[in-house]
């Protein structure tokens, strides 16, 4: 049976498949393992191997104590339904990745939120100019975050880290295997501010919630200890627990407009906190002396315009005669109208231009604006008319076409804190001061303070602040809006202790009133605190218009402007 098989056709036919089969399959073999070698071995090792990057950590923000006001976290996640799903417990800072998990992202948090929003700024992925144009001179890719605002824009080369890379081993489908090898990332260099986080944080909410700004520094250095604008935002939303809704809140929010920077990026009049540049220029250039008197006659009148003192609108009464000294305690327009028309629009720039209005402050943060010191030539310019005696008498007491931001009222405040000597606002604790000696004459520095010191004292304008154990110098500032509405913002700044000042403190509520009235109560609870009077009275109005916590105030020496 055996022969016969072997003998019939079906078995050649079998042994012939059975040949060729074999012959294919040394073919094909000697095609994967000589011809196409080098291509599978290449492929192989392509599929199993790839580069990663590790993100660099940007430098931590530290205020002036060492206290984190932003720091780098790297964030693990799952994919779950093609969404991110982020792992709390795999929050961690540091720069070292181990094992198989190459799924994390780098974020930015923010530990003092919407106190600190406009101090820090936030991040923000790179758009395609910066792509192409990286003012840091790098080159940039699409997923990388840059700074948008505050220091994080300002200070973004410094900031900035350099990407590592990781080299990883996967299997066929994708799983790790091992780490080949690694460079390491850069973290960004830290930052060290001269804020000081425990107070910005505790004016914030002391503002609770209204439109205004509080700048305080150190009159000796110009460095910046808070520099609150309010309402702010939470910067956490932009990166580390983005909130698409929240930043769609924030960008049309056109009333508290919470992306502004009131302090540098908003311009204002700064009604009678100007007159301490009036008050210096008028002596300076001897337009007036200690003994000099105007009258205050309650009421001026040019052709058909009338200019009026505050306190004539008020209550119909006047001060009288009044001497510099007077007039800066009680703030006396009239007084400051005359000696605005002594003076000119010309000479009235020039000392404001000295003081640090219509220039930069020098304070490291984009987008601070200049402000406006009109004259002649610019009205020309830009209104098409000349310059009136009513706009000199408008400048005088800071209205008009003078506009400022809140940081140079403080540094004129500054100027004669410490002596006349006007220092570059700065928030970078470990740069050196940038001061110049206007060199004003002692007479006028003493004359000025005088004024400022009787000011924040019983029968000066600034009554929230008279219980004050410290003495203080202050001015009060009540500057119409200009929209035609009868809206005042509030102004108060000042400085103290008198003798060896250690703190000054600016203070505006938008649409908030009289300075002396809302402005004022602010200043003092702050100062209160920063001085170490936890029993001073700061009284102020209530709902009613009732002086409240005022047992200490006699009601007759209230006086507002």
């Amino acid at each position: 049976m055996g022969e016969e098989i072997k003998n019939s056709w079906f078995y050649y036919l079998a042994k012939l498949t059975v040949l060729i089969s074999l012959g294919l399959l040394l073919v094909v073999v000697f095609k994967l393992s000589v011809i196409k070698n080098s291509y599978y071995l290449s492929l192989a090792r392509d599929n199993k191997i790839f580069e990663t990057k590790i993100p660099a950590a940007r430098g931590q923000i530290l205020d002036r104590k060492g206290r984190v006001i932003a720091n780098s976290v790297y964030q693990y996640f799952k994919i779950v339904n093609g969404v991110k799903v982020y792992d709390s417990s795999g929050d961690f800072s540091g720069l070292k990745f181990e094992g198989k998990d190459l799924s994390y992202d780098l974020k930015r948090q923010y530990l003092y939120k919407e106190s600190m929003s406009l101090v820090s700024g936030y991040l923000g992925k790179v758009n395609e100019e910066e792509m192409k144009n990286d003012k840091c001179g790098e080159e940039l890719s699409g997923d990388m975050l840059a700074g948008r605002g505050g220091v994080e824009e300002y200070w973004e080369c410094k900031l900035r880290g350099k990407d590592g890379r990781r080299l990883v081993e996967v299997d066929a489908v994708g799983r790790y295997v091992r780490e080949l090898g690694r460079q390491e990332p850069v973290e960004g260099t830290d930052l060290n501010l001269s804020i000081d986080a425990f107070w910005q944080d505790k004016i914030y909410k002391i503002l609770d919630g209204k439109k205004a700004t509080v700048v305080m520094s150190d009159p000796k250095t110009g460095k910046i200890i808070a520099l609150v604008s309010s309402p702010g935002f939470d910067p956490n939303v932009f990166s580390y627990q983005k909130d698409n809704q929240a930043i769609t809140n924030y960008l049309h929010d056109k009333e508290g407009l919470p992306l502004l920077n009131r302090t540098i990026g908003a311009r204002y009049y700064p009604g009678s906190v100007f007159k301490i540049a009036i008050a210096s220029a008028g002596l300076e250039s001897k337009k007036i002396d200690k003994n000099s008197l105007i009258e205050d006659t309650g009421i001026l009148k040019v052709g058909d315009y009338s200019y009026s003192n505050w306190l004539w609108t008020k209550s119909g009464t006047t001060d009288g005669m009044v001497d510099i000294v007077t007039a800066i305690k009680r703030s006396n327009d009239i007084f400051f109208y005359k000696l605005g028309e002594r003076l000119g629009v010309d000479e009235i720039k020039k000392w404001a231009m000295k003081f640090g209005y219509g220039q930069k402050t020098g304070v490291e943060l984009p987008g601070e604006l200049e402000g406006i010191v009109p004259d002649n030539k610019w009205k020309l310019d830009t209104k098409g008319e000349r310059w009136y005696l009513g706009d000199t008498y408008h400048l005088a007491i800071g209205q008009g076409y003078l506009s400022v931001t809140p940081l140079q009222v403080n540094q004129m405040t500054n100027v004669i804190a410490n002596n006349g000597i006007r220092c570059a606002m700065s928030i970078d604790k470990d740069k050196k001061p940038n001061c110049i000696d206007l060199k004003l004459n002692k007479t006028t520095l003493t004359l000025v303070k005088e004024g400022l010191r009787q000011a924040c004292q019983s029968g000066g304008t600034a009554w929230p602040l008279f219980n004050f154990k410290t003495k203080l110098a202050c001015k009060t500032g009540t500057a119409e809006v200009g929209d035609g509405s009868d809206d005042t913002h509030a102004w108060l700044t000042a400085y103290g202790p008198v003798d060896n000042p250690e703190i000054s403190i600016t203070v505006l509520v938008e649409r908030g009133g009289e300075g002396s009235d809302v402005a004022a109560p602010i200043v003092g609870d702050i100062l209160k605190e920063w001085f170490g009077e936890p029993e001073t009275k700061v009284p102020r109005y209530d709902a009613d218009h009732k002086v409240i916590y005022g047992d200490t105030i006699n009601e007759e020496e209230i006086l507002s402007e």
